[in-house]
């Protein structure tokens, strides 16, 4: 039997479901605070940033964490979802991939971490400038180390832009339900940052990507 092209068309559509995944971080370790241990703690703060295939981007923060030393383990508050930072913060339907998600970790030293959220939202919202999420994950690192970094008042501690291609996604979770997770490591000369910043900290964030749909 002789099939046309518009058959095997109908059908990979038919049989394509659309997919929606979400990102929650879950916890975060500090292998090596700023600085000498005995010279005080850190106050971490963690900024999110989500690129999904809409064209939107979304920051959200956690909160200020006080009297972080090495060796801590901090989990996120999970209430009303709030750990969802892809495709934004608290949106636990979730969204179709790719996964854009940009990460960074300041030291709060008497600054304003809302002010550090407009900030790094504007400077992220690239628009109809980059319509692609792979582009957009490719431009953040050269973003980070011109605008972000030069906030005043605070430091940045570390910061990894990532990213999770659809076919990615589908191979690792083919049912609606799976996830993994990853930990993934930020300091003072990893991910985006080129050179060693604010006393080459060390920290450890795990988050958990899902289908939920």
């Amino acid at each position: 039997m002789k099939v046309s092209w518009q058959t095997v068309h109908f059908l990979t559509i038919k049989n394509f479901t659309m997919a929606n995944y979400t990102v929650r971080i879950l916890n975060f370790k500090c292998v090596d605070e700023s600085g000498f241990d005995f010279l005080g703690s850190d106050e971490p703060c963690w900024m999110f940033t989500a690129r999904d295939n809409g064209g939107n981007s979304n920051t959200c923060r956690s909160k200020e964490f006080s009297n972080v030393d090495s060796g801590d383990v901090i989990n996120f508050q999970t209430d009303n979802n709030r750990n969802v930072v892809w495709p934004k913060k608290g949106a636990a339907a979730g969204a179709p991939g790719p996964i854009g998600l940009s990460i960074q970790l300041w030291d709060i030293d008497q600054g304003n971490p809302d002010d550090i959220e407009r900030k790094t939202e504007r400077a992220f919202d690239l628009g109809s400038q980059v319509p692609v999420v792979g582009e957009w994950v490719r431009r953040v690192p050269s973003i980070v180390r011109d605008q972000i970094s030069n906030f005043i008042g605070n430091d940045l501690m570390g910061s990894k832009t990532l990213l999770f291609p659809e076919a990615r996604l589908r191979r690792r979770l083919p049912n609606v339900g799976s996830k993994f997770t990853q930990r993934h490591r930020l300091g003072g000369n990893s991910g985006d940052l080129p050179i060693e910043i604010a006393g080459g900290p060390d920290y450890d964030l795990f988050i958990e990507v899902q289908r939920v749909s």
